[in-house]
Protein backbone atom coordinates (compact mmCIF):
# COMPACT_ATOMS: atom_id res chain seq x y z
CA UNK A 1 0.00 0.00 0.00
CA UNK A 2 1.27 3.47 -0.91
CA UNK A 3 1.50 6.14 1.77
CA UNK A 4 -0.70 9.17 0.99
CA UNK A 5 0.58 12.33 2.71
CA UNK A 6 -1.22 15.52 3.68
CA UNK A 7 1.93 17.67 3.79
CA UNK A 8 5.24 17.46 1.95
CA UNK A 9 8.69 18.98 2.22
CA UNK A 10 10.11 20.47 -0.98
CA UNK A 11 13.79 21.17 -1.64
CA UNK A 12 16.20 21.46 -4.57
CA UNK A 13 19.42 19.45 -4.89
CA UNK A 14 22.13 20.52 -7.31
CA UNK A 15 25.81 20.13 -8.09
CA UNK A 16 28.47 20.27 -10.78
CA UNK A 17 28.16 16.61 -11.77
CA UNK A 18 26.07 13.51 -11.05
CA UNK A 19 26.49 9.83 -11.85
CA UNK A 20 23.56 7.45 -11.40
CA UNK A 21 25.09 4.34 -12.88
CA UNK A 22 22.95 2.18 -15.12
CA UNK A 23 22.91 -1.28 -13.60
CA UNK A 24 23.62 -3.00 -16.95
CA UNK A 25 26.91 -1.13 -17.62
CA UNK A 26 30.23 -2.01 -15.96
CA UNK A 27 33.31 -1.37 -18.10
CA UNK A 28 32.30 2.13 -19.30
CA UNK A 29 29.64 3.28 -16.81
CA UNK A 30 26.66 5.20 -18.21
CA UNK A 31 24.34 7.33 -16.13
CA UNK A 32 20.58 7.57 -15.87
CA UNK A 33 19.22 11.01 -16.73
CA UNK A 34 17.39 11.21 -13.40
CA UNK A 35 18.14 9.83 -9.93
CA UNK A 36 16.21 6.65 -9.07
CA UNK A 37 13.96 6.64 -6.03
CA UNK A 38 16.59 4.53 -4.26
CA UNK A 39 19.11 7.38 -4.62
CA UNK A 40 16.62 9.93 -3.29
CA UNK A 41 15.90 7.66 -0.31
CA UNK A 42 19.65 7.59 0.34
CA UNK A 43 19.75 11.41 0.29
CA UNK A 44 16.90 11.59 2.79
CA UNK A 45 18.70 9.07 4.98
CA UNK A 46 21.92 11.11 4.82
CA UNK A 47 20.05 14.23 5.94
CA UNK A 48 18.48 12.36 8.86
CA UNK A 49 21.58 10.35 9.76
CA UNK A 50 20.20 6.86 9.12
CA UNK A 51 22.88 4.20 8.68
CA UNK A 52 23.14 2.83 5.16
CA UNK A 53 22.46 -0.72 6.40
CA UNK A 54 19.05 0.41 7.69
CA UNK A 55 18.20 3.15 5.19
CA UNK A 56 16.42 1.31 2.32
CA UNK A 57 13.58 -0.13 4.38
CA UNK A 58 13.14 3.20 6.18
CA UNK A 59 11.77 4.64 2.94
CA UNK A 60 9.48 1.97 1.50
CA UNK A 61 6.30 3.09 -0.27
CA UNK A 62 4.18 2.06 2.69
CA UNK A 63 5.78 4.70 4.90
CA UNK A 64 7.18 7.41 2.61
CA UNK A 65 6.30 9.61 -0.35
CA UNK A 66 8.97 10.69 -2.86
CA UNK A 67 8.53 12.59 -6.12
CA UNK A 68 11.03 14.27 -8.44
CA UNK A 69 11.16 17.23 -10.86
CA UNK A 70 13.95 18.04 -13.34
CA UNK A 71 15.09 21.67 -12.94
CA UNK A 72 17.90 21.92 -15.50
CA UNK A 73 17.95 20.42 -19.02
CA UNK A 74 19.64 17.02 -19.11
CA UNK A 75 23.26 17.31 -20.29
CA UNK A 76 25.72 14.42 -20.38
CA UNK A 77 29.52 14.42 -20.69
CA UNK A 78 32.15 11.67 -20.65
CA UNK A 79 35.15 12.13 -18.34
CA UNK A 80 38.17 9.76 -18.27
CA UNK A 81 38.86 8.49 -14.76
CA UNK A 82 41.94 6.55 -13.72
CA UNK A 83 40.83 3.78 -11.37
CA UNK A 84 43.59 2.27 -9.23
CA UNK A 85 43.73 -1.24 -7.82
CA UNK A 86 44.00 -1.17 -4.03
CA UNK A 87 43.55 -4.00 -1.58
CA UNK A 88 44.22 -1.93 1.54
CA UNK A 89 44.85 1.65 2.65
CA UNK A 90 48.61 1.10 2.56
CA UNK A 91 48.45 0.51 -1.21
CA UNK A 92 46.66 3.74 -2.13
CA UNK A 93 49.95 5.43 -3.01
CA UNK A 94 51.76 2.27 -4.14
CA UNK A 95 49.08 0.66 -6.21
CA UNK A 96 49.81 -2.38 -8.37
CA UNK A 97 47.71 -1.44 -11.39
CA UNK A 98 45.44 1.24 -12.79
CA UNK A 99 42.63 1.26 -15.33
CA UNK A 100 41.70 4.34 -17.40
CA UNK A 101 37.90 4.35 -17.80
CA UNK A 102 35.50 6.69 -19.59
CA UNK A 103 32.64 7.50 -17.24
CA UNK A 104 29.44 9.29 -18.27
CA UNK A 105 28.25 12.10 -15.97
CA UNK A 106 25.34 14.52 -15.86
CA UNK A 107 26.58 18.12 -16.13
CA UNK A 108 25.06 20.89 -13.95
CA UNK A 109 22.30 18.63 -12.58
CA UNK A 110 19.49 20.17 -10.54
CA UNK A 111 16.40 18.39 -9.27
CA UNK A 112 13.44 19.24 -7.05
CA UNK A 113 12.54 16.63 -4.44
CA UNK A 114 9.10 16.27 -2.84
CA UNK A 115 9.12 14.22 0.35
CA UNK A 116 6.91 13.08 3.20
CA UNK A 117 7.02 10.29 5.76
CA UNK A 118 4.55 8.44 7.96
CA UNK A 119 6.94 8.61 10.94
CA UNK A 120 6.34 12.11 12.33
CA UNK A 121 9.57 12.09 14.34
CA UNK A 122 11.67 11.27 11.27
CA UNK A 123 9.70 13.75 9.14
CA UNK A 124 10.27 16.50 11.72
CA UNK A 125 13.99 15.76 11.96
CA UNK A 126 14.42 15.98 8.19
CA UNK A 127 12.34 19.17 8.10
CA UNK A 128 14.49 20.80 10.78
CA UNK A 129 17.76 19.82 9.08
CA UNK A 130 16.53 21.09 5.72
CA UNK A 131 15.38 24.35 7.30
CA UNK A 132 18.77 25.01 8.89
CA UNK A 133 20.74 23.64 5.92
CA UNK A 134 22.20 20.71 7.87
CA UNK A 135 22.79 17.05 7.12
CA UNK A 136 24.32 14.31 9.25
CA UNK A 137 26.22 12.80 6.32
CA UNK A 138 27.60 14.50 3.22
CA UNK A 139 25.13 14.52 0.33
CA UNK A 140 26.14 13.38 -3.13
CA UNK A 141 24.47 12.78 -6.46
CA UNK A 142 25.08 9.09 -7.02
CA UNK A 143 28.77 8.64 -6.18
CA UNK A 144 31.04 10.13 -3.54
CA UNK A 145 32.94 12.44 -5.90
CA UNK A 146 29.68 14.16 -6.95
CA UNK A 147 29.05 16.18 -3.80
CA UNK A 148 25.91 18.30 -3.96
CA UNK A 149 24.21 21.20 -2.20
CA UNK A 150 20.55 21.73 -1.38
CA UNK A 151 18.04 24.53 -0.85
CA UNK A 152 14.88 24.14 1.25
CA UNK A 153 11.77 25.63 -0.38
CA UNK A 154 9.24 24.91 2.36
CA UNK A 155 6.42 22.69 3.56
CA UNK A 156 3.23 22.52 1.52
CA UNK A 157 -0.22 20.92 1.44
CA UNK A 158 -1.19 18.28 -1.10
CA UNK A 159 -4.55 17.78 -2.81
CA UNK A 160 -5.20 14.50 -4.61
CA UNK A 161 -6.79 14.79 -8.07
CA UNK A 162 -7.30 12.87 -11.31
CA UNK A 163 -7.87 13.65 -14.98
CA UNK A 164 -6.07 15.95 -17.42
CA UNK A 165 -3.14 17.92 -16.03
CA UNK A 166 0.30 19.34 -16.76
CA UNK A 167 2.76 17.39 -14.63
CA UNK A 168 5.84 19.07 -13.17
CA UNK A 169 7.35 15.83 -11.92
CA UNK A 170 8.61 12.75 -13.72
CA UNK A 171 5.67 10.43 -14.33
CA UNK A 172 5.39 6.65 -13.89
CA UNK A 173 4.27 5.24 -17.22
CA UNK A 174 1.63 3.12 -15.49
CA UNK A 175 -0.15 6.27 -14.21
CA UNK A 176 -0.68 7.82 -17.66
CA UNK A 177 -3.92 7.18 -19.54
CA UNK A 178 -3.23 9.51 -22.48
CA UNK A 179 -0.36 11.86 -23.28
CA UNK A 180 0.00 15.03 -25.37
CA UNK A 181 3.46 15.27 -26.91
CA UNK A 182 3.39 18.64 -28.72
CA UNK A 183 6.88 20.18 -28.72
CA UNK A 184 7.97 18.24 -25.63
CA UNK A 185 11.09 16.06 -25.74
CA UNK A 186 9.92 13.10 -23.68
CA UNK A 187 12.08 10.10 -22.92
CA UNK A 188 11.46 6.85 -21.07
CA UNK A 189 13.70 4.95 -18.67
CA UNK A 190 13.47 1.91 -16.41
CA UNK A 191 14.82 2.53 -12.91
CA UNK A 192 15.34 0.43 -9.78
CA UNK A 193 12.61 1.85 -7.56
CA UNK A 194 12.51 -0.14 -4.33
CA UNK A 195 15.11 -2.28 -2.59
CA UNK A 196 15.57 -3.86 0.83
CA UNK A 197 18.30 -3.52 3.43
CA UNK A 198 19.85 -6.64 1.88
CA UNK A 199 20.22 -4.53 -1.30
CA UNK A 200 17.83 -6.85 -3.12
CA UNK A 201 15.83 -4.88 -5.71
CA UNK A 202 12.10 -5.35 -5.17
CA UNK A 203 10.76 -3.21 -8.00
CA UNK A 204 11.82 -1.77 -11.33
CA UNK A 205 9.59 0.92 -12.81
CA UNK A 206 9.24 2.78 -16.11
CA UNK A 207 9.20 6.58 -15.98
CA UNK A 208 8.62 9.35 -18.51
CA UNK A 209 10.43 12.69 -18.22
CA UNK A 210 10.87 15.84 -20.30
CA UNK A 211 14.62 16.27 -20.89
CA UNK A 212 14.48 20.08 -20.80
CA UNK A 213 12.63 20.05 -17.48
CA UNK A 214 9.33 20.94 -19.11
CA UNK A 215 5.81 19.74 -18.34
CA UNK A 216 4.27 16.42 -19.30
CA UNK A 217 0.66 16.93 -20.36
CA UNK A 218 -2.03 14.29 -20.46
CA UNK A 219 -4.71 12.42 -18.56
CA UNK A 220 -3.46 10.88 -15.33
CA UNK A 221 -4.86 8.04 -13.26
CA UNK A 222 -4.24 10.27 -10.26
CA UNK A 223 -1.87 13.04 -9.20
CA UNK A 224 -1.28 15.59 -6.44
CA UNK A 225 -1.64 19.35 -6.73
CA UNK A 226 0.47 21.83 -4.75
CA UNK A 227 -1.57 25.03 -4.87
CA UNK A 228 1.08 27.30 -3.34
CA UNK A 229 3.64 26.28 -5.98
CA UNK A 230 1.21 25.72 -8.87
CA UNK A 231 2.78 22.32 -9.49
CA UNK A 232 1.32 18.87 -10.10
CA UNK A 233 3.28 15.78 -9.08
CA UNK A 234 3.08 11.98 -8.93
CA UNK A 235 4.95 9.75 -6.50
CA UNK A 236 7.80 7.60 -7.81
Amino acid sequence: MTFIPEKILVFDIFGDYAQFRKFFTNMSPLTFSIPPRTVLAGIMGAIAGIKKEENPESFLKANSFISLKINNPVKKVKIPLNYIKTESRTKIYRYEAHKPTNVEFLKDPSFRVYFSHKDFELYSKIKENLKFHKSVYTLNLGISCCICDFKFLGEFNLEEKQGKASMSSVVPKSKIKTIEFGDSLIQQCTLPNIYLNSREVQEYKEFLYEIKGGLIKGEMEHYYKIDEMEENIIEM
